[in-house]
C-alpha cells in the first residue's frame, strides 16, 4: 500500500509553500542574471565611450593584444587600398587590350586587302615583273635521285 498513503493537509500546504519559494528563488536568480548581463553590456559601452576602460588594469595587461588588433586594422585598411588600385589597373588594362584587339583586326584586314594578287601586280608593274597568265601546273617526278 505504498501508492495510497495518507498525507496531512498541513504537510501538503508546507510542501506547496516550499515549492513556491523555490520557484520564486529561481525566478529571482534568473532575473538577476538577466539584469547583470544587460547592465554589464551597457556598462562596457559606457566605459568605452567615456574612456574609463583605458585606465583599468585589465586593459594595461592586455595592451599587447590591443596593439595587435590595431596593427591588423591598419593592415586591413592598407589591403583595401591596394585591392582598389589593382582593380583600377585591371580596368585600364582591359580597355587597352580592347583597343589593341580592334587595332589588330583593322591592320589584319588592311594587310589581307593589300596582299591579294592584283594589288601586288599593280605595285610590281614598274619593275618588269609580270603576273603569270597560265594556270598552275603540278610537277611530277618519276624517279627520286638523292646525291
Amino acid at each position: 500500500m505504498s501508492g495510497n498513503e495518507f498525507i496531512d493537509k498541513d504537510q501538503l500546504a508546507e510542501k506547496q509553500a516550499e515549492e513556491e519559494q523555490k520557484e520564486k528563488k529561481k525566478a529571482a536568480t534568473q532575473k538577476k542574471k538577466r539584469a547583470k548581463k544587460s547592465s554589464a553590456g551597457n556598462r562596457v559601452w559606457i566605459q568605452i565611450m567615456n574612456g574609463e576602460f583605458l585606465s583599468k588594469d585589465n586593459f594595461i595587461a592586455n595592451l599587447p593584444f590591443s596593439f595587435f588588433i590595431g596593427f591588423l586594422l591598419v593592415v586591413m585598411i592598407g589591403w583595401g587600398y591596394y585591392a582598389e588600385t589593382i582593380t583600377k589597373e585591371e580596368v585600364l588594362l582591359k580597355k587597352e587590350l580592347e583597343e589593341l584587339n580592334s587595332e589588330y583586326s583593322t591592320l589584319s584586314s588592311e594587310y589581307n586587302t593589300k596582299r591579294g594578287r592584283k594589288p601586288v601586280a599593280v605595285k610590281l608593274a614598274g619593275t618588269g615583273v609580270e603576273e603569270n597568265i597560265s594556270s598552275f601546273r603540278k610537277i611530277k617526278v618519276r624517279k627520286y635521285r638523292f646525291e
